[in-house]
């Protein structure tokens, strides 16, 4: 016989085996009476009695009414904890390293909910370690990417005999923009790495974000010209916020070079500016090449490219929008992007008008 109970919401249940019967057939241990049994249960690992008897169900312990967890007869108090001696000792296999192990105990409700959390945060692990090593992939990656074209060009050059100076001069500017690509991706990585310090450093001050917006397409109008790029940029209002205006003018530098970058000849950039009573809203908008649904979730991943022969010949690092969302995120913002493919994107930037640390 076992017993699974409770008071109001609990469910007093016995398998199928009736008072009765047990009386017919004791067992040892037992503290029985005419026609009542007595029997332990837990409640926050201390035993207490309850007697259950033909008019009923009687709780000796007041405590127990709160909430109680089935542990057996007198006798095979030892037995009902082999749930949570086999849950430690897969909790031990976890701890040693091994994050296969299932944690799988679902003999009671309580080792029920821990194996699900522990699994939860298990399945977490296991995605940061995966992110950990694409990470360092992709790292190793981009920075051979630059070096393996300049030892090119320099064998090359080393190879030729009287070769003309305009060769040698290209060569050269190949070099040299090759080693500029490196010195960003060392800048960005650099620039991720002091973000994610457990305590960043933020330079928060009361800023115009008129005047921010203003400086950032005023350093960016030449590049959109030489493409035939028309910015316009919308004011609806005064902003005024606390932020660290060189971190969110990096931020916001790279939502407008990208919309630019990644824009078709001739087309058009958005920037909207507006705010409420609680945030400012920066919108970049424009219509561009699209990014297509399926990697919208990804675009914020470090390295991530929807077009890497495209972003690699615009001189994209790929950590652009990463160190836009950490940066938005750092100032208690948030970032949403709606695109569709061929008719460019929009990413909306939410920033609270009052820094509260």
């Amino acid at each position: 016989p076992f017993l699974v109970y409770s008071f109001n919401s609990f469910i007093v249940h016995f398998y199928e085996q009736s008072v009765n019967s047990v009386e017919k057939a004791p067992l040892p241990g037992c503290c029985q009476a005419e026609g009542q049994l007595r029997v332990s249960v837990l409640y926050g690992f201390r035993l207490h009695s309850v007697d259950i008897h033909a008019g009923g169900l009687r709780i000796f312990s007041p405590q127990a009414l709160l909430h109680a967890l089935p542990i057996g007869f007198h006798r095979n108090v030892p037995l009902s904890m082999k749930p949570f001696r086999r849950l430690q000792q897969q909790l031990d296999m976890v701890a040693e390293g091994n994050l296969d192990q299932d944690i799988d105990v679902k003999a009671y409700r309580e080792t029920r909910d821990i194996s699900e959390a522990v699994m939860q945060t298990i399945r977490k692990l296991k995605n940061l370690d995966q992110s950990r090593q694409e990470f360092v992939s992709n790292v190793s990656h981009e920075l051979k990417t630059p070096l393996t074209s300049i030892r090119v060009l320099a064998d090359s050059l080393m190879g030729m005999e009287n070769a003309p100076a305009e060769l040698y001069q290209e060569f050269m500017q190949d070099i040299s923009a090759e080693i500029d690509r490196e010195g960003k991706i060392i800048d960005d990585l650099l620039t991720l790495v002091k973000m994610d310090k457990s305590s960043p450093d933020l330079n928060i001050a009361q800023t115009s974000i008129n005047g921010l917006l203003e400086q950032i397409l005023k350093r960016l109008t030449p590049i959109a010209k030489r493409r035939n790029i028309e910015i316009t940029y919308e004011s609806k209002r005064e902003v005024s916020a606390d932020v660290d205006e060189v971190k969110l003018s990096l931020a916001l530098s790279n939502l407008v070079e990208n919309a630019i970058k990644y824009n078709r000849e001739e087309g058009k950039v958005w920037v909207t500016l507006d705010a409420d009573h609680k945030f400012f809203y920066v919108k970049v908008e424009d219509n561009g090449v699209g990014i297509p649904k399926e990697f919208q979730e990804r675009v914020f991943e470090r390295f991530y490219r929807v077009d890497k022969a495209r972003s690699r010949e615009t001189g994209g690092t790929g950590l652009g929008l990463a160190i836009t969302k950490n940066i938005i995120l750092l100032h208690q913002g948030a970032i949403r992007l709606k695109s569709e493919e061929g008719k460019g994107a929009t990413f909306t930037v939410r920033i609270p008008l009052n820094y509260i640390p």
